[in-house]
């Protein structure tokens, strides 16, 4: 004879089941959307400091290579270094300026500034003394027209320039603009850390710059610059001019 065996009827997932099921699904993928973006926003803050620091360190180098060669010139009508305010400047009493003119250290007139964006520096025409009245060869070897220097854009890795500042640290308002990035919020309030200029010589630049990115916002970045070509001893009594510039394109 045979037995015959009795199997249970298979069961189906109750409604009940379903729900907790789609529920507990729904936390975890919540809770990996979350990890995702706070991965993911690191990710491009990490990305945007890094991109932002090259284009800094490239942007400053060229900068601060510049200042470090000033020095005075006696062949032209500036014959120091000059940091130009804008007229707005003026009025907050803000002690920096947006463009700093000079002579380099093969005796060039230059000035370097920001614009729309970019960092330029022009180097002025050089025109040497003619030989009598004729063209020589050596007056068409030595002379340049004038040039507008700029990086290319691909060096800027998707930052612009938003604010290219220089701040003359004898004058005060070194350590004010230290704790400050926006220097007009601190404009006005200059008289209260002239003291504090003693501490720096006649030959040191302050040189702030903000980049600013869509993607990734806003980097900022300062350094102190030194003048190497003027020496300590002269740079006592020595202090980088302010000087208020209506004509920026004569300027």
């Amino acid at each position: 004879m045979k037995r015959c065996l009795r199997t249970k009827p298979n069961k189906g997932a109750t409604l009940i089941e379903l729900i907790v099921c789609f529920a507990l699904l729904g936390i975890f993928m919540s809770a990996a959307a979350v990890v995702i973006a706070n991965v993911t926003n690191v990710f491009f803050d990490v990305k945007g400091q890094t991109y932002g620091r090259q284009v800094a360190d490239v942007l400053m180098g060229k900068i601060c290579g510049e200042i470090e060669g000033a020095k005075v010139s006696l062949d032209d009508v500036y014959t120091q270094p000059v940091i130009f305010q804008d007229p707005k400047d003026f009025e907050l009493k803000n002690r920096s300026g947006y463009k700093i003119d000079l002579y380099d250290r093969t005796d060039t007139h230059m000035q370097i500034y920001e614009e729309d964006g970019d960092l330029k520096i022009r180097y002025f025409e050089i025109n040497p003394i003619m030989d009598g009245k004729e063209y020589t060869d050596e007056y068409k070897a030595a002379h340049r027209d004038e040039v507008i220097w700029t990086f290319d854009e691909a060096v800027y890795m998707g930052y612009r320039i938003k604010s290219l500042r220089f701040v003359p640290a004898d004058q005060g308002y070194a350590e004010e603009v230290n704790q400050n990035s926006d220097l007009d919020a601190a404009a006005g309030r200059a008289e209260d850390y002239e003291k504090d200029g003693g501490d720096y010589p006649g030959n040191i630049v302050g040189v702030y710059l903000t980049l600013e990115s869509p993607q990734y916002g806003e980097y900022f970045f300062y350094k102190y610059v030194k003048m190497y070509n003027l020496s300590d001893k002269d740079a006592k009594g020595y202090s980088i001019p302010l000087r208020v510039a209506t004509d920026y394109g004569k300027n």
